[in-house]
């Protein structure tokens, strides 16, 4: 197993391979207007935000927020200590610098905080209670390289160490970050121990750089649903992050285009770069397009690149890719599921135009798939992560004759629903160094003539021009 004794000591990793271009070479075109967002036009008071530590310094935060919303700068001073023990909701924002230098520590009360959860009025307007809820236009999240300085403390450890098997994560857990901006910069962002879910990216034109994840639990106990960004918006960057997390590394949601994640490291027990979930509500069409993951490293995760779009869901995935992806002891390098269930949920349908039993009706259609120049290896020994909560674990279910050495599996739902799938020089291992092998059900040669090897359950031989 690779392992390291620091997250910090990957941050290079990501900083070395940022030499590589960020848009064209196949990755897309950059935005019309200049990349990245232009800094914010500061023409309003800079509010300083005094610690009270350890009382709460919410109020403070929140005046801050309201008196410096329109061309300010909120500076938490330099290595401070802040409580803050209820959600602050800023969506008004235009032209503000966030100066994110102190620590940030929410409350360790996990009954607190499902209380405030189980309030049914969030003054985000969403269905989640996310503890910073930031909307607007012109923002700019700047944090610091100091490794001291800069966190949000979320205290994690304790809800993940009071989840009882065969339970996935306490009830009432908070999102923690709302990014909803038109034309937004997050530097240096930091989050250690997130409670579950991390960022939220809403909006469009937003660059992510730099940023450190921490979910890496101390006591073997699973941080279930740790996303680290989960991204609804469109033009979208990511780049030279470390995230260390239990679930997807980043998730593109329905709805999102011109997406870019690149030169980042991910490990612990990612679930890795994903498209979706899409196609929960069986009664609204979901639609992805233009996304790309490219010189990335993967380090222990239980996915690499990783598709999953629901059973009887309906959409349409096109333009995809994932290139130049290194992998070490990941359990499923490529895989793609378009039957996607969620462990413990008995399939009836979430939202509106509600069924039962989640008819297999449908399917949220993928297009233009690319998977190229991956290496590395496939874990093999000790395969999965402590997320199985069922039997079978959710993560093998409908895997015929699995064997753990398989380095792309890939699940079409039907004959139809897969096209212009185009894999090549995947050169990823097992531990043994055994010959790699496939799963592939219904990519058909017909409609995917670059596909690269033979779809069946067998050893993986490259094939054609589309080989090494």
């Amino acid at each position: 197993m690779v392992q390291f004794t620091s997250l910090f000591s990957l941050t290079s990793l990501a900083a070395a391979a940022a030499a590589s271009p960020q848009w064209g070479h196949g990755h897309g075109s950059p935005p019309s207007n200049q990349w990245p967002p232009a800094p914010p036009h500061s023409y309003g008071p800079k509010c300083v935000v005094k610690s009270t530590y350890p009382a709460d310094d919410s109020d403070a935060i929140a005046d801050a927020f309201v008196k410096c919303a329109k061309g300010g700068t909120i500076s938490f001073e330099m290595g401070a200590e802040y409580n803050v023990f209820k959600p602050i909701t800023a969506l008004n924002l235009s032209d503000v610098t966030i100066e994110m230098y102190g620590n940030l520590n929410l409350p360790q009360n996990i009954t607190y905080i499902q209380a405030l959860y189980n309030d049914t009025t969030y003054a985000s307007g969403s269905d989640n209670l996310y503890w910073f809820a930031l909307g607007g236009s012109n923002l700019l999240y700047k944090g610091t390289p100091n490794v001291t300085a800069g966190w949000i403390n979320s205290y994690g450890q304790l809800w993940w160490d009071a989840n009882i098997y065969p339970a996935t994560g306490q009830n009432g857990r908070p999102h923690l970050l709302l990014f909803n901006v038109t034309g937004g910069t997050m530097q240096h962002f930091k989050s250690r121990k997130p409670i579950a879910w991390g960022v939220q990216l809403q909006g469009s034109d937003i660059y992510i750089t730099d940023t450190v994840v921490d979910a890496y639990s101390v006591t073997g106990s699973f941080p279930f649903n740790t996303d680290g960004f989960d991204v609804s918006a469109t033009n979208v960057e990511i780049t030279k992050s470390v995230i260390y997390n239990g679930d997807d590394a980043c998730a593109v949601g329905s709805g999102s285009s011109g997406i870019r994640f690149h030169n980042n490291v991910i490990g612990y027990q990612t679930h890795g770069m994903s498209i979706g979930s899409l196609g929960e509500n069986q009664a609204q069409y979901a639609t992805v397009s233009d996304v790309h993951f490219y010189d990335n490293t993967v380090i222990n995760g239980v996915y690499g690149a990783r598709f999953k779009s629901w059973e009887g869901g309906q959409g349409l995935a096109k333009n995809i890719s994932w290139t130049n992806i290194r992998v070490y002891n990941v359990t499923f390098p490529i895989f793609v599921t378009q039957t996607y269930y969620n462990q413990g949920n008995t399939q009836t349908q979430n939202g509106n135009g509600a069924t039962t039993g989640r008819p297999n009706n449908a399917t949220v259609n993928m297009e233009d798939f690319t998977w190229a120049n991956w290496t590395g290896t496939i874990n093999q020994f000790k395969p999965g992560d402590g997320s199985c909560a069922s039997d079978p674990c959710w993560y093998n279910v409908g895997l015929p004759n699995l064997t753990h050495t398989e380095s792309i599996i890939i699940e079409c739902n039907t004959d139809k629903s897969c096209k212009n799938f185009e894999l090549s020089n995947i050169e990823v291992y097992p531990q043994s160094m055994a010959m790699p092998r496939v799963i592939c059900m219904n990519a058909t040669a017909e409609l995917n003539p670059k596909l690269g090897f033979t779809c069946a359950n067998s050893s993986y031989v490259p094939q054609g021009p589309y080989s090494l």
